[in-house]
């Protein structure tokens, strides 16, 4: 039996997360939500892992960062500044496939018939494509367009959209045409020459002089000029021999070389970076333009992380922790004149249900209440992650109907208005059958959106925080047999439903919903949109153009 190689570890390992990008989306719909997400955002047991040139375009973009989104692409970097970009060899998905491809290739076509000549060092190509990729981010759009240059992502999600909601996306369709041209023209073509997702993580190697890297030893090497058997075995058609030029950018520390070469002398090894002090490598001194560029790069990552800190008032929130409720409240019905709802359902955990009125679900949406001053006066939450802004209802007398009640509303735990507004109790009873268990108590929202150009697009969107929501069909005017996709803590739609351009859409607009629980029971909502928000003076974002 052939002793295991350091390229079957790899080659399990590959396949290992391939697999496991695979299984994910199975297990979160099944309820399982330890660990889930793609290759643009991802959490393993309550780490956050991210995509840095990602975040780096949310950043810049939104002016605003959480600290998953730090953690999550500090990580990666930190991988890459230590080990090199073993990313692209040890995990990237597509790696895997762009390497089978080659040997395919090689196995069906020859070793003659290698396509095109790939002496062109890739790194400044693959700049030009993240240059310009970043120019179109800036001038265009402000969508991050580099994000649909993600071979990775692309295949979690078609596996996410695939097991998560039964709906077979054409991304993959892509990658396979990828992955044709790579097999008729030249093996690993994007990977060398295109891939702008590897630029941040081979920059920031660049910082680290002692990190793991392949070298050689010239004194071990037998193979004759023109025989090496290293450069046979690169995929990437490099000379492993002479990585310690501007060569090692593309290096991905596969070892591929390193193991070919061990017939052969052993002249190359891969070194770990605990090992480097211990050995005399003769690297010759840092480049120091890489070093400026790398420092560059971190520069401007550290600056928009402490600016998007100091600009949003929204780092991470999480909704307040009702206090204990009053028993005059508790399990209440509530109704006052002019009220944006028909009536509020008060429940003893904190749970607010507004029901009827203006609110878009089928006439309810869900929310927070607080009981305060130890009295029957209350506040309401209505958007959990803005809990300083709030609905304060105060009531002097006990809760009846014909009591006086006044409101006054906070943004920012500052009062709207200078005087408090005056309304009746109409209605004040127990509640007999809570719509607690219904799909509408999952703050479901259609919104209908004006962007430039005259597109109307409808913004469908169901919170799950508990996790309890299997699938969710969608249809109805514009709209037929849509799928929700699942970011296993809300559904939303993906992409985003345009029901005109050029002219505005007939209101009101009919949806309806499917909302399928795991338990097995099925719950109805409709949607009736009167209006339009007018987002003229924004960009619109579609994830998928």
């Amino acid at each position: 039996m052939k002793r295991p190689t350091l390229k079957t570890y790899r080659r399990g390992f590959q396949i290992f997360v391939a697999v496991a990008f695979i299984v994910i989306p199975i297990l979160n719909r099944s309820r399982y939500s330890y660990v889930y997400g793609n290759f643009l955002a991802f959490h393993a047991f309550g780490i956050p892992l991210a995509d840095p040139l990602a975040i780096l375009q949310l950043s810049i973009k939104n002016l605003y960062l959480t600290l998953d989104n730090i953690i999550g692409a500090l990580l990666p970097l930190l991988l890459a500044f230590l080990l090199g970009t073993v990313f692209c060899s040890w995990i990237c998905p597509f790696g895997l496939l762009s390497e089978l491809t080659g040997s395919i290739r090689k196995k069906t076509l020859g070793k003659k018939r290698m396509g095109v000549s790939q002496t062109r060092r890739g790194f400044p190509v693959k700049m030009t494509v993240f240059l310009l990729g970043f120019t179109g981010f800036f001038v265009f759009s402000t969508t991050p367009v580099l994000n649909q240059l993600s071979m990775p992502a692309w295949y979690a999600r078609f596996f996410q959209y695939l097991f998560g909601q039964d709906f077979i996306s054409l991304s993959f369709l892509f990658i396979l045409g990828l992955l044709a041209v790579e097999f008729m023209v030249g093996r690993r073509l994007w990977c060398r020459y295109i891939c702008p997702q590897s630029i941040l993580i081979t920059l920031v190697k660049q910082l680290n002089r002692r990190r793991m890297k392949v070298v050689f030893n010239a004194d071990k090497c037998i193979c004759k000029p023109g025989y090496e058997r290293c450069e046979r075995a690169c995929s990437l058609d490099l000379h492993p021999k002479t990585l310690y030029d501007r060569a090692e950018l593309e290096c991905s520390n596969c070892g591929d070389c390193v193991v070919a070469c061990t017939k052969m002398g052993s002249a190359l090894a891969l070194v770990p970076p605990w090992k480097t002090r211990l050995r005399n490598l003769n690297w010759p001194a840092i480049d120091r333009r890489r070093l400026l560029t790398g420092l560059g790069l971190l520069l401007l990552v550290a600056v928009l992380g402490a600016g998007g800190y100091r600009v949003s008032t929204r780092w991470h929130p999480k909704a307040a922790v009702p206090v204990k409720t009053n028993v005059l409240l508790a399990d209440k019905i509530l109704a006052w004149d002019g009220a944006r709802a028909d009536y509020y359902e008060l429940l003893a955990d904190g749970t607010l249900i507004c029901v009827g009125g203006d609110w878009p679900t089928n006439g309810f949406k869900g929310g927070r209440w607080e009981s305060v001053d130890n009295g029957a006066s209350f506040t309401m939450v209505f958007d959990p992650t803005h809990p300083s802004t709030y609905t304060l209802v105060r009531i002097k007398e006990r809760p009846t109907s014909g009591v006086k009640c006044m409101l006054t509303r906070f943004v920012d735990k500052a009062a709207v208005a200078d005087k408090p507004e005056s309304h009746v109790l109409t209605r004040y009873e127990p509640i007999k059958q809570s719509h607690l268990q219904t799909a509408t108590t999952m703050n479901a929202t259609a919104v209908l959106n004006r962007y430039a150009d005259d597109i109307y697009v409808l913004d469908l969107r169901v919170q799950d925080p508990e996790e309890v929501i299997k699938k969710i069909p969608t249809e109805g005017d514009a709209i037929t047999n849509e799928g929700m996709l699942t970011s296993v803590k809300y559904w939303l739609n993906t992409p985003q439903i345009i029901v005109s351009e050029g002219t505005a859409p007939k209101l009101p607009i009919h949806t309806k919903m499917r909302i399928l629980f795991h338990d097995g029971h099925e719950e109805p909502a409709e949607f009736l949109t009167n209006r339009i928000v007018d987002k003229s003076n924004e960009e619109f974002e579609d994830p998928w153009f």
